[in-house]
């Protein structure tokens, strides 16, 4: 089970019976994580033999997640491997790309974005407009 904030699970329950209607099948892998998790996620990266530069490329620092929030999700489709770039070439990439904003959802990290992450098709956040006076 996922966790995620009710507006961006309001969002993002009807992005997926609109992706669902439209014959695109999404799916979470990941939401919530709290900053124990994410240190966690380093910490295993780091027995693993990886540099904290090359986590920090790809994870935020604890304490620093869009997962923290609430609003995150990284999400697959059947037929490729999560977290992976190859999901840029699915259906289910090319359909959020046309319709995630109807939801208020962005792909948070595309390629040369400004927070130095590397690319992650996969990585969406539902990102509330301002409501207008």
């Amino acid at each position: 089970e996922f966790q995620l904030t009710p507006p961006a699970a309001a969002a993002w329950r009807s992005l997926r019976a609109a992706a669902q209607a439209d014959g695109i099948t999404l799916v979470i892998v990941s939401a919530f994580r709290s900053v124990d998790r994410q240190a966690e996620i380093v910490r295993e990266k780091l027995a693993g033999g990886m540099t904290l530069e090359s986590i920090f490329a790809a994870n935020a620092p604890p304490g620093y997640s869009e997962h923290h929030t609430g609003r995150a999700v990284d999400v697959s489709t059947p037929g490729v491997r999560a977290l992976e770039v190859e999901f840029e070439s699915t259906a289910a990439f090319a359909w959020l790309e046309r319709n995630a904003g109807r939801y208020e959802y962005v792909l948070s990290y595309p390629r040369g974005n400004s927070e130095g992450y590397v690319y992650e098709p996969w990585h969406w956040c539902h990102r509330p407009r301002a409501i207008e006076a």
